[in-house]
């Protein structure tokens, strides 16, 4: 058996119950304006509870996994001095195809071929290019290329696609770790292009940072709002001592699970050792838990450890035992393994109150559904139990769906964990979701008149929310549903 895998659909959750600022922890820093598309990605979600709503991103998450989008901030390799003054050097270390990712192999679906990234307008001639440096890093200098009149720019990226337009030396950074700079888009240009930014450190390392912008000349788009950086109390070691890089072998997992201070577990993350990983897997790891609780919960949990010149936690490549669980609370704790991967089945957990949920919170008095039908493979047996909070009563569906009513909690602030487990071909596979319940003062008024639904399909797919007819009675179901006939649910069920 092994520990919980993570999974996009949300198999690992939840952190602790711990408030601090809305802050998040980076390094180094991405294009801000126009937005670098590893950003976009990112900011428009769908990392951990489902399928990004973008469909380059989607298949950017399909080939790379969330990696890529974690480390918006890092599409970055190092070329030492001076040899990073000579492209020929440069462009053999960034071959065609993998500038938008900087050649890192761990985010390549960032230069995979598609259409559908998404676009900033831009105008023809001069705006302000604003990059978000979370580290800034001087003396430096800065390149940008426009793609060429006639490219496909859906296609893999290639030096010959590009023409330098601007250049720029040591620029200052401004107080609010923004580099700007004045850029200008020539005026026989239009249509969709990529600006690609080169930003190289001045130094011996030869650190650079290599961003595409997907653009359409035409019109413009507003800055983001700014970032700021958290601060946490470092625990122990993330890798123990006695573990190498090759300790896992192949076909093996390691698994990382967070504890809150009362000995809780909230979330459990898994990696599959493959070829491609096997010398890189702490770092991809250490991404999943990063990743993550800067998403749900406002980065309250970060493996890595603080730089104090550069004011802001991260997590230290090629430094396998000097990277530590860090957490707002310092009691919490995490707890590294290295398991056997299973081959037949894999447990997902899918949160829903009538519709996903998206940042592990419901309000009170709503009902949580949550089911394992994204699990994967042959399942021969399901069961839940609760495994933090206080104790709630549960219904299980016609699906093997938990279903949880939070009406009967108390309505204050709160959170509570439930572990799901799935068996099969001789395998056993578990996962832990937990969510905050929000307590609310306010009264649900009366629901509004259903207006007439459709005669109910034993073999149409329905959504929360969505009303059929069924023996003259109109009925509504509660969350996602297939083949369950409406009055043969109970109290409980899919249909009310």
């Amino acid at each position: 058996m092994k520990t919980n895998k993570f999974f996009g659909a949300v198999a690992a959750v939840s952190a602790m119950y711990i408030l601090i600022p809305n802050q998040s922890a980076h390094a180094h820093g991405w294009a801000e304006f126009p937005e670098a598309r590893q950003s976009i990605c990112y900011e428009q979600g769908g990392l951990w509870s489902g399928t990004p709503p973008n469909a380059a991103c989607a298949q950017a998450k399909a080939i790379s996994g969330t990696y890529p989008f974690i480390q918006r901030n890092e599409f970055a390799i190092n070329i030492p001095a001076p040899t990073y003054n000579d492209m020929e050097v440069v462009k053999a270390a960034i071959p065609d195809g993998s500038l938008c990712y900087a050649n890192d192999a761990q985010k390549s679906g960032m230069g995979a071929e598609h259409s559908q990234w998404t676009r900033t307008e831009l105008p023809t001639g001069t705006f302000e290019y604003v990059f978000n440096a979370t580290a800034p890093h001087n003396p430096s200098f800065w390149q940008f290329y426009l793609t060429k009149p006639g490219v496909d720019v859906s296609k893999p990226l290639k030096w010959d696609d590009l023409e330098l337009i601007q250049e720029y030396g040591n620029v200052a950074v401004d107080a609010d770790k923004k580099y700007r700079m004045d850029i200008a888009i020539p005026a026989d240009r239009s249509g969709d292009a990529i600006l690609f930014t080169r930003w190289q450190r001045d130094d011996t390392v030869g650190e650079g940072f290599y961003n595409c912008s997907d653009i359409t000349i035409s019109g413009d788009s507003p800055v983001d709002p700014e970032p700021s950086e958290p601060y946490l109390e470092q625990g122990d070691a993330f890798i123990p001592a006695d573990i190498s890089l090759n300790t896992p072998q192949l076909g093996e997992s390691v698994n990382y699970k967070v504890f809150s201070d009362n000995g809780d577990i909230h979330s459990s993350f898994s990696l599959e050792i493959t070829a491609d990983n096997q010398l890189d897997w702490d770092r991809l790891l250490a991404s999943q838990v990063n990743g993550y609780y800067e998403t749900q919960y406002s980065g309250n949990v970060f493996i890595g450890r603080w730089h104090a010149e550069m004011n802001h936690y991260m997590y230290f490549r090629n430094e396998l035992h000097n990277n530590f669980f860090n957490a707002s609370n310092g009691q919490a704790y995490g707890e590294f393994s290295i398991t056997a991967n299973n081959e037949f089945v894999e447990a997902v957990i899918t949160p829903t109150v009538l519709k996903e949920i998206t940042n592990a919170s419901v309000t009170h008095g709503e009902y949580v559904v949550l089911t394992p039908a994204s699990s994967k493979g042959d399942i021969e047996q399901i069961s839940w139990v609760q495994v933090a909070g206080l104790p709630i009563e549960t219904a299980i569906g016609q699906n093997d769906e938990l279903i949880i009513n939070t009406v009967l909690l108390e309505n204050v602030a709160q959170e509570v964990s439930f572990e799901l487990t799935v068996s099969g071909q001789g395998e056993e596979d578990k996962t832990v979701y937990s969510f905050t319940i929000t307590p609310t003062d306010v009264e649900p008024g009366p629901s509004p008149e259903p207006l007439p639904g459709e005669q109910w399909s034993a073999s149409a797919v329905y959504n929360g929310g969505e009303k059929v007819m069924h023996n003259n009675q109109e009925w509504t179901a509660q969350w996602w549903t297939q083949g369950e006939e409406p009055g043969t649910t109970g109290e409980w069920g899919v249909w009310r």
